[in-house]
């Protein structure tokens, strides 16, 4: 029992732990990994020392030359197959358009269900920033730029709101007539926490299996249904050929 109790709570702290992912831009990409305090650079890559990087470039080169060698192997045998005189094959019968497209429509709906669940619910923009300083000699058109840029911000945000919590967001976009080019800097973090996403998954993998069942029992139904009509027609035409 006590096992038991320290497992699970393990695993209460694993799925308590968040983590994310922080973009920024700012004349150069950076992306880092977010784990609990720790922050992981993944862009940019820093340059390996020369050793190293003579070693990944021999072992890349060596994978280069397997794929190769092995990608030849299997044309070689597709040929030597070719040549062998093989039956043809009866041809399958065609599902129609109809029952592909009304299989696929729930799997489509538990899909945008999830992905919904999982932005708005799971997923937070901890901080949302952008700053624009817009260069322009001609203070007519960087003005109007200015305006056209606020007007494309006031059609987005609505719309990122509605589909992501959005924790802190500052956005300033400004003309600066002085610079010669325009000045982009622009942050993003975003957080989740790892249970809430195993949660989540398995809440859906139980909605998906018993979407499956459901339709297996749906073609079972279906093909007992055409068996008994084509039996019945059989006999029908039994009865009138007597």
């Amino acid at each position: 029992m006590k096992v038991l109790l320290i497992i699970l709570s393990v695993l209460f702290l694993i799925g308590c732990i968040p983590v994310g992912v922080r973009f920024r831009y700012h004349e150069e990409i950076e992306l880092k990994l977010l784990v609990l305090f720790f922050k992981i650079g993944i862009l940019p890559k820093k340059p390996l020392p020369r050793k190293k990087r003579e070693k990944a470039e021999a072992k890349k080169a060596a994978k280069d030359a397997k794929k190769a060698e092995k990608k030849e192997k299997k044309k070689k045998q597709k040929q030597a197959e070719s040549l062998i005189a093989k039956p043809p094959e009866p041809p399958k019968p065609k599902k129609p358009l109809r029952d592909k497209i009304s299989e696929l429509i729930p799997w489509a709906k538990l899909a945008v269900r999830f992905v919904g669940e999982f932005f708005h619910k799971k997923l937070t923009v901890k901080r949302l920033r952008i700053r624009a300083a817009l260069a322009g000699g001609d203070p007519a058109k960087t003005a109007q730029s200015v305006g056209k840029a606020w007007e494309t911000i006031g059609v987005a945000l609505p719309i990122l709101e509605r589909g992501f919590r959005i924790k802190e967001r500052r956005i300033a976009v400004y003309p600066d007539f002085n610079a010669s080019k325009t000045d982009l800097e622009a942050e993003l973090e975003l957080r989740l926490r790892v249970g809430g996403v195993v949660l989540l998954l398995l809440k859906f993998a139980g909605k998906a299996v018993a979407l499956l069942l459901r339709q297996k029992r749906e073609k079972k139904a279906k093909r007992k249904e055409n068996a008994e009509q084509t039996a019945n027609e059989a006999e029908n035409d039994i009865e009138k050929v007597g």
